[in-house]
């Protein structure tokens, strides 16, 4: 994948992919702000700021902007996480300027206003309302607690809490960008019909005046220690019949020179397919969970290594002790010839699949620059999962699979015969 990058005056980065067969174009803002800079009982304020860009800027009302994207035909988006803030947008060749003249504006020149942040408010409290009663987000959550110590920023919910959400207040918004919204570590990634010399122009007028001084950068993560205390957490979620595990262990930076041995190690365990190995046991052999998977949420930081089923409240205990024979058995055995090469040869062969469109060659563009991972890095990645070998997977396992580091959570109805005390997610307590 040919690229031409650079870098504005200003230290913002630019990536420019061609693709001359498309008519469309695509772009990626990447601001270095998500949830991990949420000031401590502000939790939320990452996620109400990216809500809130796009609701009015000095210039214009939020509704004159959603009304000239319409206008455009453009589809736009914000995505805050706990590192970053992203506007995507994707339009025709034609409208690339005016649309990211809109982005730049809402960046740079966002008004706040009151009224729509207590529309946001309201919205950030629904979906807080809705997650407590989602039985997979409360696990997840639970989960969380368990595997990283109270201050670590991996503990924390970016969508805040209901105390959180309610105080926040327009000077905050104002506070948090003029402390966080800096040139220096912005990256945007343009991928379609254009020429890169006519982009860097543009971003270059769009994007030259945005100065500040100084360079917040990213705070740093620190790698979390051993899990301690409790290793398990059952949550009493009322009016629902599924419980939902959530069995997981600490995992890997994204630039850690690991993760193609980890990544291979994880699909066999529970991503390829209808969920590898878990879903072979777990869905097609027991017949416990409509859907079982692993996840490895690699990031800045050492993200979680995830095992997710919904199981009806019988099928909880087996589910689990199926669970850990699995990943003991990933330490313990090398795994099949066959195996390995057929989940080699889906990572790798998936990969055009996911270029194929502009919106995912800016994705993964923007990840290469994010992360780090060098120019080239398609090609070094293809060869570095091609390289992989059983002793690999099996050191990866031994790696991440430990024994002693295993923790999951459960939410859901009571389960049948178990007498420990239950947490409920509003505080109480109930049998579990």
């Amino acid at each position: 994948m040919t690229s031409a990058g650079s870098e504005l005056s200003n230290g913002m980065r630019l990536i420019v992919r061609r693709n001359a067969i498309s008519p469309s174009a695509t772009f990626r803002l990447c601001l270095q702000t998500g949830s991990v800079h949420d000031p401590a009982g502000k939790e939320g304020l990452a996620l109400a700021m990216g809500q809130m860009l796009d609701e009015g800027t000095r210039r214009r009302t939020g509704k004159e902007i959603a009304e000239r994207i319409d206008f455009l035909g453009a589809e736009t988006d914000v995505a805050v996480d706990k590192h970053s803030t992203i506007l995507i947008a994707s339009m025709l060749k034609e409208h690339l300027e005016e649309v990211l003249a809109l982005a730049a504006e809402t960046v740079l020149e966002p008004s706040f206003p009151r009224r729509e942040l207590e529309r946001v408010k309201g919205e950030m409290l629904v979906g807080i309302r809705e997650e407590e009663h989602d039985t997979r987000a409360v696990a997840m959550k639970a989960l969380a607690g368990l595997l990283y110590p109270p201050r670590h920023p991996y503990r924390r919910s970016g969508g805040g809490t209901r105390a959180s959400v309610l105080i926040l207040e327009r000077a905050d918004l104002v506070r948090f960008h003029r402390a966080r919204f800096h040139p220096r570590g912005s990256i945007l990634v343009v991928a379609g019909d254009v020429k890169p010399e006519n982009v860097r122009r543009l971003a270059a007028r769009l994007f030259g005046r945005w100065t500040k001084d100084g360079d917040p950068g990213p705070p740093p993560v620190p790698d979390p220690p051993p899990p301690r205390g409790p290793k398990a957490r059952m949550l009493f979620v009322p009016e629902k019949t599924q419980c939902d595990i959530a069995l997981g262990f600490l995992g890997i930076r994204r630039n850690d020179p690991d993760f193609p041995r980890v990544t291979v190690m994880n699909q066999i365990l529970g991503a390829f397919g209808l969920g590898g190995r878990l879903g072979n046991r777990i869905r097609e052999k027991e017949g416990f969970a409509y859907g079982v998977r692993s996840t490895l949420a690699a990031s800045v930081g050492a993200g979680p290594l995830v095992v997710h089923a919904g199981v009806r409240p019988d099928h909880v205990a087996p589910a689990i002790r199926i669970m850990r024979e699995e990943c003991e058995r990933m330490r313990r055995e090398r795994v099949r010839a066959s195996e390995l090469q057929e989940t080699k040869d889906f990572l790798i062969g998936s990969l055009p699949l996911r270029l194929e469109t502009n919106d995912g060659t800016a994705a993964f563009l923007l990840a290469e620059e994010y992360y780090g991972l060098g120019p080239n890095y398609l090609e070094r990645y293809r060869r570095e999962i091609a390289a992989v070998t059983k002793d690999d997977v099996r050191d990866a396992a031994r790696r991440l699979l430990r024994t002693e580091s295993i923790r999951f959570a459960v939410a859901g109805p009571a389960l049948p015969g178990a007498g420990k005390r239950a947490s409920r997610v509003d505080g109480s307590s109930s049998r579990c």
